[in-house]
């Protein structure tokens, strides 16, 4: 028996280690392949001196590094150029090109080449100001959009239209972004000045494209032009992502102040678009490389999310004189969606919802019926409100709408009014009223003495006769 038992043992344990052995190999599976909590990854370390990415619709800020910093923007100017031009200017307009505007440009700065006197449409400036980065091409619209048909002028535009859209950290000059200590921007006003000009579908289409068409002018035919340098500048839009499906634009600028700068954009499957703005970068290497590292954070670490929808049934709450003691059910009025992290445990700690009633109620409700709120708090500020509705009306009972009727006619100033005006009136009469009485006594008492005196003289008479 000890030994049979013995053998035994040995036989249970050899299974038990094959056993773990298994169950170990499936548990470091099952661990590898199990989905792990999202957790939330910290902001790029990016090299370059200055950087913002924003959601473009709603500019909810996702990263940022010294993004109020004064900069330089260089070419990334001719954003707001053409945002001016796009809406004071058809496509289809003709510019000529003064002298000023071919010779204002200095030798080291990127030109089409385009001559003096020479006309062209504002679509094919607009494809060479953008595509290209041609100086004079902005200087041609610039020229001839301002009303006094100055750089100046036009600048002044610049200004004003930076001002109306709250760019406090930008001062303008010139229309290209040419050095001068007086012009200047900050990502945040650039990411803010290419969310305004998104919004334009040409503004839009032109900073998409890297190919276009040369033009016939006055002085040239299209294959006169020299080509070589005219090329696009802005090489993110070749890239390619996981995480995005297409970039969208948008410019770029440089100048030895200003080093390598891009206002760029970019949209995922879902819809989402992005701008983001690096400004200074030492190469275009580390331009285009740290751009789309920016775009690609913002894409793996937020998305789009429905915090709550159209409809959705919220509380119930009793109604005072509500006819059958119906209750007030509380549905949201619009849905609500906004950019946020896809970490649970950072929206869970980042996130309040705060709802608001307007009790206590009383009927009548009509339905549709504003009744309280939902405010969204994230990181301590609001993001959004929903308006909470009444689902269905609720009216009031008879007896509540002439107890409510008795108690308005009795608290209308006119009533209280006419109430003190008839007792002061009473008052009066009885007042009035007893005077007379009192009088008529009075009159009474000395009739009967007067009729009494007679009497008695009348006897005193009669007897001495």
């Amino acid at each position: 028996m000890r030994i049979a038992f013995t053998m035994n043992n040995k036989f249970l344990s050899h299974k038990h280690r094959i056993f773990m052995i298994i169950f170990s190999f499936i548990l470091s599976i099952s661990f590898f392949c199990s989905p792990l909590p999202l957790l939330a990854q910290e902001q790029p370390n990016l090299t370059s001196p200055a950087f913002i990415l924003m959601e473009m619709q709603s500019g909810q800020v996702l990263a940022e590094k010294n993004a109020d910093q004064r900069w330089s923007p260089a070419s990334t100017t001719k954003i707001m150029t053409a945002l001016i031009a796009l809406e004071k200017a058809g496509l289809d307009q003709e510019m000529t090109a003064s002298d000023n505007a071919i010779n204002s440009v200095g030798y080291d700065y990127v030109t089409a080449g385009i001559k003096i006197g020479e006309t062209l449409k504002f679509r094919d400036l607009l494809d060479l100001m953008m595509i290209t980065s041609a100086n004079e091409a902005s200087n041609i619209i610039a020229e001839n959009v301002a009303e006094d048909g100055t750089i100046q002028g036009f600048a002044k535009l610049m200004n004003d239209k930076a001002a109306a859209l709250g760019l406090t950290g930008t001062h303008f000059v010139n229309p290209n972004g040419t050095e001068d200590k007086n012009h200047y921007s900050t990502a945040r006003d650039l990411a803010n000045l290419g969310r305004e000009a998104m919004k334009l579908e040409q503004f839009r289409e032109v900073v998409g494209r890297t190919e276009f068409k040369l033009p016939d002018t006055n002085l040239r035919k299209g294959s006169e032009w020299k080509t070589g340098h005219l090329t696009f500048t802005n090489q993110l839009l070749k890239s390619r992502s996981q995480h995005y499906s297409k970039i969208t634009g948008i410019k770029t600028g440089y100048t030895d102040l200003a080093g390598r700068c891009l206002v760029s954009s970019a949209t995922n499957p879902d819809g989402l678009e992005l701008v983001a703005v690096i400004l200074g970068a030492g190469s275009y290497d580390i331009l285009y490389d740290e751009s789309q590292k920016l775009l690609e954070y913002g894409y793996k670490n937020y998305s789009m999310q429905e915090l709550v929808p159209k409809g959705k049934y919220i509380d119930r709450f009793e109604v005072a004189d509500a006819v059958d003691g119906k209750k007030l059910e509380v549905i949201t009025n619009s849905g609500f969606t906004q950019i946020l992290p896809m970490a649970k445990a950072e929206l869970e700690e980042n996130l309040q919802t705060v709802k608001t009633f307007h009790e206590p109620f009383a009927a009548p409700i009509a339905q549709g019926q504003v009744v309280g709120k939902i405010d969204y708090i994230y990181k301590g500020k609001s993001i959004g409100t929903v308006d909470l509705v009444a689902k269905d009306p609720i009216e009031k009972t008879t007896i509540a709408i002439l107890r409510d009727k008795y108690i308005e006619i009795v608290s209308d100033k006119r009533f209280v009014f006419g109430v003190k005006a008839a007792v002061i009136l009473i008052v009066v009469i009885i007042i009035l009223g007893y005077i007379l009485r009192m009088v008529n006594r009075r009159n009474n008492r000395r009739k009967r003495y007067r009729d009494s005196y007679s009497r008695r003289n009348t006897r005193r008479y009669k007897h001495y006769r």
